[in-house]
């Protein structure tokens, strides 16, 4: 079924195919009403990898046509390309093959053997359909009672996908704000939102607690850390921008309340936003930073260097401080090769910000501030923006707007599979050097 690359090339050459695809549909005439080839590859980049960056305003310059087009590709990049292909192959009764398995397992990070393989892949496509059917009936239901019609079912379908697979979309004409005070609204997209931020293995894990009576370790570090911080990001924007006139000072008290829950909740690489980002305080800005770096859970519909890697930095930062050889957590020793890989995609990732950050001040003259955020909301997979109007990528250069779709990718693939993906195969050593101690902190 899968070409033979190595999994790591197949997954980033998977990728790269959906966004030429995606660029070619969203530039035909019927998709678009007058976008240049670079917007329509910068918004095809901004969908696959579920980010929601904007060079133009999609519910004026894509048609419903084009619109749908968008759906579909945010659709298959929250999902991973791996595992969408094999649930169409499965769908259309087509046999898998061993490898096809081990390249959908090494998408999904999966520890399982392939034999599991395929019941995960179901698992994940009928946990999809259940979490998104809700947010679909509410959300269309909510919007008829408004008037839009027969339209209804299109803006809840869109927006249930884009909730869901946290990309930060939206088609309505003046923005998610409209829907600010709005506890409909507001309640469904935040529970998609952290669905979609769970991750597939901890979303199926939660499905199966009825009968198995038991959190894998994966999903008490997921739950934990991402409790802790959904805390530190709503309660941070309530104090900080409460008295605020320019979001939320001024507003009803449940509008306050509404717009602290979900702007506490988005920048978790969801995206969406009812307030205007470059109204808010710096504090609240350089905590929201951070919260896009982190993103979600692993094999989530979300980016970020992930909460488990957040997770195990602690873990080795506290078994440092207790003087203790090995890294646990509830009962379980952490392997070496984790550990390792942690710190690997940290340095990576915050190497890849700060390089892509000076990048876009050299070369757009962009602010210290802006160039931080925008670099780690693409990174991060979000799509927030301190940019005028929907976003600063309308106003960057060619440069500036390629340099964004590389991050964007990097931070949907993930670093360390970039890198596995460009180098070579490297070669068992037949020897081991002597070890030397050096001085450290």
């Amino acid at each position: 079924m899968f070409p033979r690359l190595s999994a790591p090339r197949l997954i980033v050459a998977a990728f790269a195919g959906l966004i030429l695809i995606g660029t070619l549909l969203l530039k035909i005439p019927a998709a678009n009403n007058g976008i240049s080839w670079i917007d329509a590859l910068f918004e095809s980049v901004s969908a696959v990898t579920v980010t929601g960056l904007q060079a133009v305003v999609p519910a004026k310059d894509f048609t419903p046509f084009g619109q749908g087009i968008l759906a579909v590709l945010i659709q298959l990049g929250g999902l991973g390309i791996m595992t969408a292909a094999t649930v169409g192959a499965l769908l259309v009764g087509r046999r898998l093959g061993f490898r096809d398995l081990l390249i959908v397992r090494e998408e999904l990070t999966s520890p399982d053997s392939p034999g599991n393989i395929l019941r995960l892949v179901g698992q994940v496509a009928f946990i999809t359909l259940l979490v998104e059917a809700v947010g679909v009936v509410i959300l269309t239901i909510r919007f008829a009672v408004e008037g839009h019609g027969i339209g209804s079912l299109g803006l809840g379908i869109f927006h249930t996908i884009a909730a869901f697979c946290n990309a930060g979309f939206d088609i309505f004409e003046n923005g998610t704000a409209t829907y600010a005070g709005d506890w409909v609204v507001n309640l469904t997209l935040i529970y998609l939102i952290i669905m979609g931020g769970f991750g597939f293995p901890v979303l199926v894990n939660l499905y199966h607690y009825r009968r198995m009576r038991r959190l894998t370790l994966q999903s008490k570090l997921v739950l934990i850390t991402t409790g802790i911080l959904f805390l530190v990001g709503i309660l941070s924007v309530a104090a900080l921008e409460w008295t605020n006139p320019n979001t939320l000072g001024g507003q009803p008290l449940h509008t306050r309340v509404l717009m602290s829950l979900f702007q506490g909740v988005t920048p978790r690489t969801a995206g969406m936003a009812t307030v205007t980002y470059s109204d808010m305080r710096d504090p609240t800005l350089a905590i929201q930073t951070v919260l896009m770096f982190i993103g979600t859970a692993p094999v989530s519909t979300g980016g970020g260097i992930k909460v488990t890697t957040v997770a195990l930095l602690f873990l080795i930062l506290l078994s440092q401080v207790r003087g203790q050889e090995e890294v646990t957590a509830f009962g379980r020793r952490i392997p070496r090769s984790l550990i390792a890989k942690s710190v690997t995609v940290m340095t990576l990732s915050t190497l890849l910000v700060c390089a892509a950050s000076l990048a876009l001040m050299i070369s757009d003259d962009v602010g210290l501030k802006v160039a931080v955020f925008e670099v780690a909301s693409a990174f991060g997979t979000v799509g927030l923006s301190l940019g005028p109007g929907y976003g600063l990528a309308s106003e960057l250069s060619p440069f500036g707007k390629l340099l964004l779709m590389a991050v964007m990718f990097a931070g949907r693939v993930g670093p360390i599979t970039v890198i596995l993906a460009l180098s070579e195969r490297s070669k068992p050593k037949r020897f081991t050097y002597p070890e030397e101690d050096i001085a450290i902190g």
